[in-house]
């Protein structure tokens, strides 16, 4: 069984006006965090689509871990980054059996969650394990080789939830509590920062 991780970390984030997933987290910063939670799972590809903030992110990011490919029409929306990391990583492992779509902006994504995505897919079978919060279904969210084809046909900035409103019957969930928790502009920082800070108190 051969499986692999993209991490979407494309756009340019312009109501933080800065590349939010470089933002100090946990004594290094968002993306990093993230990338090391990933790698703690053991995937057989670890892709990182980039786009406007390409140089900044391959300045801090060890390729070591990680592949990572630059989006050139990153303006054209998520659909766009989806197809060229789906692309770079069916050419390093072309007999994938699913991937796991990730965002770089949900700093509570960690080993855990990925593991229950794993092993829902493990006991269900089922070709969609989407994470579940606030009573929606999102990222990150698993799907099989049988959904490739439907990612290349999104178009614009349509994600993934496309594919999970063409096939509910094919779903399966696993609850993310802290999945509502992303981080678009500087209030959401620092509400992220005062959560960590509480959490360090207790």
């Amino acid at each position: 069984m051969k499986w692999g991780v993209m991490i979407l970390a494309a756009g340019e984030a312009t109501r933080m006006g800065k590349a939010k997933m470089l933002l100090p987290f946990k004594n290094t910063t968002i993306l990093a965090h993230l990338i090391e939670e990933i790698t703690l799972v053991e995937p057989n590809i670890i892709q990182l689509v980039t786009g406007y903030y390409h140089d900044l992110i391959q300045a801090q990011i060890s390729t070591n871990k990680v592949a990572i490919i630059q989006n050139p029409d990153y303006s054209l929306g998520m659909s766009s980054s989806i197809q060229v990391g789906l692309t770079a990583m069916l050419k390093v492992c072309p007999d994938l059996d699913f991937l796991v779509i990730v965002v770089s902006d949900q700093p509570y994504l960690n080993q855990s969650i990925l593991l229950r995505l794993l092993t829902k897919h493990q006991q269900t079978a089922k070709g969609i394990i989407a994470s579940s919060y606030n009573g929606i279904k999102g990222t990150p969210v698993l799907l099989s080789s049988t959904y490739f084809t439907h990612l290349y046909n999104l178009t614009g900035d349509k994600g993934a939830r496309v594919i999970l409103q063409q096939f509910p019957e094919d779903i399966e969930t696993i609850e993310f509590e802290n999945g509502a928790l992303d981080i678009d502009t500087p209030e959401d920082y620092e509400l992220l920062c005062k959560k960590i800070n509480e959490e360090d108190v207790d």
